[in-house]
């Protein structure tokens, strides 16, 4: 099983190491796309300044066994997914507004007039790639359409922190192997 953290959950160390002890304590893998290690890395530079220590910084996500991966996203992959989407948003009108709805909070608040034609955001990528696993479940904030689905689902897979603590005290606990 295995529990992604979206980068606007990844805020605090001490929430992080707690969540981590937990996680490895229901045998649950917590990992971080590519793509939030980047964000997450440049924001700590900018915030610390000077300060900044790689080797603090990477040298947490050891400690805590957090796994930074990335999407493979190969042919049949990507058939797959545009497959699914081309379902849920059948029109060029769905697919847009769709991709619209994700502007949320600032962002949306930045844009004077909302684009014609929106690019797809890495956000879909993580989602889908979360999709695609139904071991994976995902702690974001973000309220966009990209994690509908993965709100919606059954058994619920996409969380705000709160709700990632509670799923995961509700698992059973790791057993020792015998012998």
């Amino acid at each position: 099983m295995r529990l992604w953290i979206d980068t606007n959950a990844a805020r605090s160390v001490i929430d992080i190491e707690k969540l981590c002890l937990l996680a490895g304590s229901k045998r649950v893998e917590v990992v971080i796309h590519a793509q939030v290690y980047l964000e997450r890395r440049r924001q700590m530079r900018v915030s610390k300044g000077a300060r900044f220590s790689e080797v603090r910084f990477d040298g947490l996500l050891r400690q805590f066994g957090i796994q930074i991966i990335d999407i493979h996203l190969d042919h049949p992959t990507a058939a797959r997914w545009a497959d699914s989407l081309c379902q849920r948003y059948p029109t060029d009108r769905d697919w847009e507004l769709a991709k619209k709805r994700t502007l949320g909070g600032e962002l949306i608040a930045d844009f004077k007039v909302i684009p014609g034609k929106m690019p797809m955001t890495t956000d879909w990528l993580i989602a889908l790639a979360v999709e695609d696993d139904p071991a994976s479940r995902i702690i974001t904030h973000d309220e966009g359409e990209e994690w509908q689905r993965l709100r919606e689902a059954e058994p619920r897979r996409a969380f705000r922190w709160d709700e990632a603590v509670i799923w995961l005290q509700s698992l059973p606990a790791d057993e020792p192997s015998p012998g």
